[in-house]
């Protein structure tokens, strides 16, 4: 064995054959350890040593930057979509193996989960709370990814040009700028980079804390993300093609004879969470999730992600972003753009494979995790729905940190092949063991660095742009109106679900975007109650667009049944009233009945499988009272006494606000124009 130019020993013959691993110098004898104080002074040198080190600090710079750039695009967003279910869903549950295992419209994430549960308890829809948690993961990312690389190639300048178009990735920017998202992709990225790291010091140094620690980094990955079971084979591919040498099958031999119980291991983990995510699959109730694509949408989904999205994304694009959602830009690029990022792309894989030996390996290697972790996965779980999902960059975000880490092992040589190319050099001078196959001069240099600065600058562009799509304004508004209307709810009257606006929570989410179940996490206990079990009552009260609760009237949609024309009151047949309608059911269905009473009077409201008793109060005039009733049906009818009440008009329906918070009356209404039906008018 001799020292390489990193001060480790290189361990093989000198063919070079036999090189595939650098190991540490032994610094301490065999027998006792430092004692604690000890370590801990070794570690406080350490650090100081690392505070003079110009590329660390250098690294430290870009990664901090990145971060307040991030932090600024949080700033522009808040809570949306998922993000109020989850909470509504944490907030209805309890804390137990039900929740914490159940699906997410396909997604396995117990930790996710936990997270939300948590927050849920101490501080329901808290932008920063969760906003904070998932910037100080992403800069812990960051870092990681900075000491995975030096642990990879070893002390060098050009290390920061990976990490730069890893930090500045414009791919990661959606994904953090959406709280559901990040519960997924942010922790990824963090595992990705700390399971690479310490797989690549244990293969190195047979450290056996090292491979449990990157078995943790992995199940902490899984407990994120269903993307994370693709972790073990990852590792598993960088160290087939960079760390072993020889070719593919050789390396894989090597790999099972050095290292077998570090990769059965890994394998076990990806064979066990594959079994626990297709039994929790297969007894999952949600339609969501993995099925059957269809062929067109697939197309379309992956000629998106694979041809347009990920290659302008992953090179500082895409400068503009469109169209907008409510959850911010997608990337729909023009021509041009695609074009020109193919080229880009496409130089850089020619210069790499042109100056390294094994360049091509790093781009077959991004190229596999981008089909078979990204898109793949996407069109079976998505393809069935929609194809907008091709221009949506948060389905290939995870594939920023691979770009950049495949970026780096086409340039830049790792510890093992300089090992073995030196130990080569030295016996026979084997020219195939160099990792160049030419010198790299100052011009390759200067034009890394200013490639690295055009990049990020366009990623910064791409950064601020991106921001300015988001709603974060309108949204903490909204949150902060329904937070100071459930301070100050009226004690009387029926709180009653209205669904929230379409850009807040999507339409196709159905009751679950009810405000009695998205909203009752602001509310105490009592109120909360009310909103989830609203009971019968003569006031009703919605929460409108904005956030407030104000008084609420029949809604658009609402079938309405008024006298002929000239009658004052509805006709009935000893007190029965019938009328056909098209009652869809839901928790959000109230029936209202306006009347007048001289007395209190008793009344029997049947709509389908319901069969309610109603007290209706004393009303002279423009009484109304409110029957909530979940429940489907054709027919609804109202037994009355019939010389003791008037009833006015019967409405079936979704309540939504009354204007100017004044009950709402039929007659001056055009949704119950009593001439247009004659036939409304009873049984």
């Amino acid at each position: 064995m001799e020292p390489d130019s990193e001060g480790r020993q290189v361990q093989g013959t000198p063919t070079g054959e036999g090189a595939n691993r650098v190991r540490r110098p032994v610094e301490e004898p065999d027998g006792e350890g430092p004692s604690f104080e000890e370590a801990l002074r070794g570690v406080a040198a350490g650090f100081r040593r690392l505070l003079r080190d110009r590329v660390f600090l250098a690294g430290l710079a870009i990664a901090a930057l990145a971060v307040l750039l991030r932090a600024y695009v949080l700033t522009q967003s808040n809570f949306i979509e998922d993000d109020y279910l989850f909470f509504a869903a944490a907030d209805a549950g309890e804390l137990g193996p039900d929740y914490l295992f159940d699906l997410h419209k396909g997604h396995f994430m117990p930790g996710a989960l936990f997270l939300v549960y948590f927050q849920t308890a101490f501080w329901p829809y808290h932008w920063w709370v969760s906003a904070g948690v998932m910037l100080a993961v992403q800069a812990a990312a960051h870092l990681a990814f900075l000491r995975m690389l030096w642990e990879l190639f070893g002390r060098r300048w050009a290390l920061l040009v990976p990490l730069t178009v890893f930090a500045f990735a414009p791919l990661t920017v959606p994904v953090l700028g959406w709280w559901s998202a990040a519960l997924n992709a942010v922790p990824l990225q963090l595992a990705l980079a700390l399971a690479l790291l310490w797989t690549v010091r244990h293969l190195r140094t047979g450290e056996l804390r090292a491979a449990w620690f990157a078995v943790g980094a992995v199940v902490f990955g899984m407990l994120f993300t269903v993307k994370a079971m693709f972790l073990p084979v990852l590792v598993l591919a960088v160290a087939l093609t960079y760390l072993y040498p020889g070719g593919l099958s050789v390396s894989l031999r090597r790999a099972w004879e050095l290292h077998r119980p570090y990769w059965a291991t890994m394998a076990g983990l990806f064979a066990a969470y594959t079994v626990l995510y297709l039994g929790r699959m297969a007894s999952s109730d949600s339609s969501d999730g993995a099925g059957v694509p269809e062929g067109e949408s697939a197309w379309g989904i992956a000629r998106g992600l694979v041809a347009e999205v990920f290659p302008v994304g992953a090179l500082g694009g895409p400068l503009e972003w469109g169209p907008i959602t409510p959850t911010g830009g997608l990337i729909d690029p023009r021509g041009w753009a695609v074009l020109a990022a193919w080229a880009v792309l496409g130089a850089i894989v020619l210069v790499s494979v042109w100056m390294r030996r094994r360049a091509w390996r790093a781009w077959a290697l991004l190229l596999g995790y981008v089909v078979i972790v990204d898109v793949l996965p996407t069109i079976i779980a998505r393809a069935r729905f929609q194809d907008v999902v091709g221009a949506d960059p948060r389905y290939v975000a995870d594939a920023a940190p691979v770009f950049a880490l495949c970026l780096a092992l086409a340039f830049l040589p790792t510890r093992e092949e300089r090992a073995r190319a030196q130990v080569g050099s030295a016996g026979d001078g084997r020219v195939d063991l160099r990792p160049y196959r030419t010198g790299v001069g100052r011009p390759a240099r200067v034009a890394a660095v200013a490639a690295t600065v055009v990049y990020a600058a366009a990623a910064v562009v791409s950064t601020h742009t991106y921001a300015r799509t988001l709603q974060g304004d309108y949204l903490g508004s909204y949150l902060d109106s329904v937070r100071a209307s459930l301070s100050d709810v009226p004690e009387e009257g029926g709180l009653y679900s209205t669904p929230v606006p379409e850009d807040i929570v999507v339409e196709w989410n159905a009751q679950h975007r009810l405000s009695s179940w998205v909203l009752s996490p602001l509310a105490d206990a009592g109120t909360a109650e009310r909103m989830r079990l609203p009971e019968q009552a003569d006031t009703a009260h919605v929460f409108d667009g904005d956030g407030d609760l104000v008084h609420a009237a029949p809604g658009e949609g609402s079938a309405v049944f008024v006298p002929e024309e000239g009658e004052k009151c509805l006709e009935t047949w000893d007190g029965i009233m019938s009328w056909p309608v098209e009652a869809n059911g839901g928790s959000s269905q109230v029936v209202t009945v306006g009347y007048e009473a001289e007395e209190e009077t008793d009344a029997i409201l049947f709509l389908g499988d319901d069969f309610l008793e109603l007290e209706l109060p004393e009303a002279e005039e423009d009484g109304v009272w409110f029957v909530p009733s979940g429940a489907s049906a054709e027919q609804l009818a109202l037994h009355t006494e019939e010389d003791t009440v008037c009833v006015n008009w019967v409405s079936v329906g979704v309540m939504g606000p009354a204007e100017e918070d004044e009950r709402w009356l039929p007659s001056g209404d055009e949704r119950s124009d009593p001439g247009e039906d004659a036939d409304d008018g009873g049984a």
